[in-house]
């Protein structure tokens, strides 16, 4: 009877350790989703800086940054579009405001003239969905194959996006996406990194969102934005013009 009961209690052991055994890249992905929350939807504005990619004067300095009087980003995940307004401070080449659109594999500018096809850059405005916290979260589960390198403190989730790009993501110990990074292609620079940085989360209508984000490509600074205000459930839906 006592081996019995010795025997059950090894068991119940294994079973427990089984269950909150090893974790793995969903459950990680699970978990920071609880914490995160995971809207369909989400609109955030702020202000800060961008900069103007690959122009620097000289050689090996940074691109020169352009202040932003106001930036809007919507982001609808599920249809895998989003939209940017951007209010610069003074104007710059492209208008002083610009509205820069994606839906899917088509991509366009809005203008006081209509909309201006922009197909070259959809995948790379695909690939920042899928860079932002929620995005990364949502396109590291619907991957499949998502894979998990566990440090002190954090882990790293790396899936596959747009069938080509290995984005790797950080999560940290309170289970907020801190970072996201990849690599892309350049035509005059080659192989270059695109890292996106996030901080001071907050809570806004029961999702955690950055109020710091900072964006570097080439190892130079492409955004800096603190966030003001966050909208889960936002109105997102960008129907593709008619000139597709």
């Amino acid at each position: 009877m006592r081996q019995k009961t010795l025997w059950l209690a090894a068991s119940l052991a294994f079973v427990t350790l089984g269950c909150g055994g090893t974790p793995t890249a969903t459950s990680v992905l699970e978990d920071a989703q609880e914490a995160m929350g995971n809207p369909d939807t989400i609109q955030y504005s702020g202000t800060g800086v961008n900069a103007f990619f690959g122009q620097a004067l000289i050689a090996g300095e940074e691109w020169p940054l352009r202040d932003l009087a106001g930036y809007t980003r919507t982001i609808n995940y599920e249809q895998r579009s989003a939209r940017d307004e951007i209010n610069f401070a003074q104007p710059v080449f492209g208008g002083q405001q610009q509205e820069q659109l994606v839906s899917g594999d088509s991509a366009w500018n809005a203008g006081p003239n209509g909309p201006a096809p922009q197909l070259a850059a959809a995948e790379e405005r695909q690939l920042l969905i899928w860079m932002t916290p929620h995005g990364f979260l949502r396109g590291a589960m619907a991957d499949g194959a998502a894979t998990l390198t566990p440090a002190e403190g954090s882990n790293t989730v790396t899936f596959t996006a747009l069938g080509k790009y290995q984005v790797a993501g950080t999560i940290d110990a309170n289970n907020h996406v801190t970072s996201v990074r990849t690599t892309v292609a350049n035509p005059v620079m080659g192989d270059i990194a695109l890292v996106a940085n996030y901080s001071g989360y907050m809570a806004f209508d029961g999702v955690q969102f950055p109020t710091r984000i900072e964006i570097e490509q080439g190892g130079f600074p492409l955004w800096q934005l603190d966030v003001t205000s966050v909208t889960p459930g936002a109105p997102a839906d960008f129907p593709v013009p008619s000139w597709r």
